[in-house]
């Protein structure tokens, strides 16, 4: 006896669908969330604490420099040839430092925070 096509097709009845019952709710101790959260008890600070940022101290070290500068720039106006060569040096070596210090960063990094 042999095997009908329909037998061996590979298709089988569906099983018999049950019908799911709902799940039942959680219980209360399974829950995630703490019924109580840690920021539920916060309470602020009665005092404020206040910062000040002083860059007091670069301007004047800043403001030094500039005139400095000025300074310089006067001699090397009025200077004989044989010591323009050095004061230009001087004020190259200036102005590069000026440069590097007069900004925004070197600024936040020096400034005092009390």
């Amino acid at each position: 006896m042999g095997i009908s096509a329909i037998e061996n097709s590979g298709v089988y009845p569906a099983p018999a669908v049950q019908k799911a019952a709902p799940a039942p709710p959680p219980a209360e101790e399974s829950r995630i969330v703490p019924k109580e959260r840690a920021f539920d008890r916060y309470e602020p600070e009665d005092s404020a604490e206040i910062t000040i940022c002083d860059t007091g101290k670069v301007d004047r070290e800043l403001e030094n420099l500039r005139k400095e500068r000025d300074q310089l720039e006067e001699q090397l106006r009025s200077a004989a040839p044989e010591q323009a060569e050095d004061i230009r040096r001087q004020l190259d070596q200036l102005n590069r430092e000026l440069s590097q210090k007069d900004n925004d960063s070197y600024r936040r990094q020096h400034a005092v925070f009390s």
